[in-house]
């Protein structure tokens, strides 16, 4: 695995990535990050996009092969990534994810839907709500679905306490077809051990959670 940090050169070229980024978001995020694995047919990465210097993106980006790029327009800093795992070893952890939840509806027919926004729909119809009661049903949603033991167990984790829910955020962009992309994402951060490292390397590879074509499923750790 490779895990490389990009960030956007200063060119005219880059400036016209940079306005692109601006007004579609992560569609574009993922166009222009697939151009460093040009000879590949099917995406195999996945990266995370994060504020950097002056309030331009840095994208961290983790690969199964070495990204090549066009100078013009971004820098690559690289490295392999191979880390050394143990069974209970434990990790400070960035992830931003799309939670979401199956349901069937009345007609047998199976959707997924955004886990936050379903808690928000099933809130007493008529009942009245404070904001304060909102934020919290809606944060108790993200905790159940990043908590839920059998994911945990799927990931070959546990958590050492609740992660903070920094952030939650709805994203729209627009493919080049003109369909519309649209999901949400929550950023949690907080404390993990890890049980058995063979399949949270697995899953690390693939990514955690849906959407994550578009910047969801990058897990961030460090040890300590």
């Amino acid at each position: 695995m490779f895990l490389s940090k990009v960030t956007l050169q200063r060119t005219a070229q880059a400036t016209g990535e940079l306005a692109k980024l601006m007004s579609n978001g992560v569609y574009s995020a993922h166009q222009l990050l697939w151009s460093l694995f040009r000879d590949k047919e099917e995406r195999e990465f996945i990266f995370r996009e994060e504020v950097g210097l002056g309030g331009r993106p840095d994208f961290f980006v983790l690969s199964t092969s070495m990204p090549t790029a066009d100078n013009t327009v971004l820098r690559v800093q690289t490295k392999q990534f191979q880390p050394q795992l143990v069974s209970g070893q434990r990790l400070g952890f960035k992830l931003r994810v799309n939670p979401t939840v199956c349901i069937t509806d009345s007609g047998g027919k199976s959707r997924r839907h955004d886990v936050l926004m379903h808690a928000k729909k099933q809130m007493a119809a008529g009942a009245t709500q404070s904001s304060t009661d909102l934020a919290m049903v809606m944060q108790q949603a993200a905790h159940a679905w990043i908590a839920d033991e059998q994911r945990l167990k799927n990931w070959g984790v546990q958590l050492d306490a609740l992660p903070e829910m920094v952030s939650y955020t709805q994203h729209k962009s627009k493919k080049i077809t003109g369909q519309q992309v649209q999901f949400s994402s929550v950023d949690f951060q907080g404390v993990l051990t890890i049980n058995e490292p063979k399949a949270f390397l697995a899953q690390y590879i693939k990514g955690f959670g849906r959407a994550k074509a578009l910047g969801c499923g990058l897990m961030l750790v460090r040890p300590i």
